[in-house]
C-alpha cells in the first residue's frame, strides 16, 4: 500500500509541475531531536542525532506552490539509562510546499510551509540489549530494543528561503505506526516478558544551500 502511495505521488509530481516551473537542487543538513518514548520508563531523555543529503524543489512562479523531495542519510535513536541506541537509516521525505512570494521582499526573503509523507529504511545494527533474543531473557536487567526495518511518517513544518539560496526549515516528523519494539523481563521470579510497541516523533532543524 505504501509503495502505491509513493508511486502515486511521483506521478502527481511529474504531472503537476509544468515546464515553466523553477527547479532548484541543493544540499541539506540538520539536527534530529527524538522525543522521549513515554511508554518505556528506562528511556530518560531526548536523543540528538543528525541528517544530511541532496534535495530538489519545484516551484510554480507567481503561484508559489510546488514540491520538495529529499534523499537523506539520518542518524536518530534513543537514550536508555546507561546506553545510547543509534538508528542509521535512509529517509525519503516528499513535501507539498507553498512559498509566500511577497513582491517587495521575495528577492531576499520567502517564507514557506511544507507538509508531506516520509518513508524510512533502517540499515546496519537494529537490535540492542544484553541478550540475543526474547527466549533468553531471565533477569531483571535483561532487555532487547529493536528498531523496525522500515517505517512511515508525516512531516509538518515551516521555514524561510534567504537571498534565493539559503533555506532554514523547522520540521516535526510524526510517526504513523510502530518504529520500534521493546522486550523486558521485570523479574527473574516472573515468567512474563513485557513487550511494548513504540513510535518516535522527531523535531528537526535544517539548513540547505540551493544552487
Amino acid at each position: 500500500m505504501k509503495k502505491r502511495i509513493g508511486l502515486f505521488l511521483v506521478v502527481c509530481l511529474l504531472t503537476v509541475v509544468p515546464a515553466t516551473a523553477q527547479i532548484d537542487f541543493g544540499l541539506k543538513a540538520g539536527v534530529n531531536f527524538t522525543e522521549k518514548l513515554p511508554n518505556i520508563s528506562e528511556i530518560k531523555s531526548w536523543h540528538t542525532g543528525w541528517y544530511a543529503g541532496p534535495m530538489v524543489k519545484f516551484i510554480i512562479p507567481g503561484i508559489g506552490l510546488g514540491f520538495e523531495a529529499n534523499a537523506l542519510y539520518s542518524q536518530s535513536g534513543t537514550n536508555f539509562v546507561d546506553e545510547i541506541y543509534n538508528r542509521n537509516s535512509i529517509e525519503l521525505p516528499v513535501y507539498l510546499r507553498y512559498e509566500l512570494q511577497l513582491p517587495a521582499v521575495k528577492k531576499f526573503l520567502e517564507p514557506f510551509i511544507a507538509v508531506g509523507p516520509q518513508w524510512g529504511y533502517a540499515f546496519g545494527k537494529k537490535e540492542f540489549g544484553n541478550v540475543k533474543n526474547k527466549e533468553d531473557i531471565k533477569e531483571v536487567t535483561d532487555r532487547i530494543f529493536k528498531f523496525k526495518d522500515s517505517y512511515f511518517s508525516l512531516n509538518v513544518g515551516f521555514g524561510l528561503v534567504l537571498i534565493k539560496h539559503v533555506q532554514l526549515h523547522l520540521n516535526y516528523n510524526i510517526a504513523l505506526g510502530q518504529t520500534s519494539e521493546y522486550y523486558h523481563k521485570e523479574s527473574s521470579l516472573i515468567d512474563k516478558i513485557e513487550y511494548i510497541k513504540s513510535q518516535s516523533n522527531i523535531w528537526q532543524l535544517s539548513v540547505a544551500y540551493l544552487f
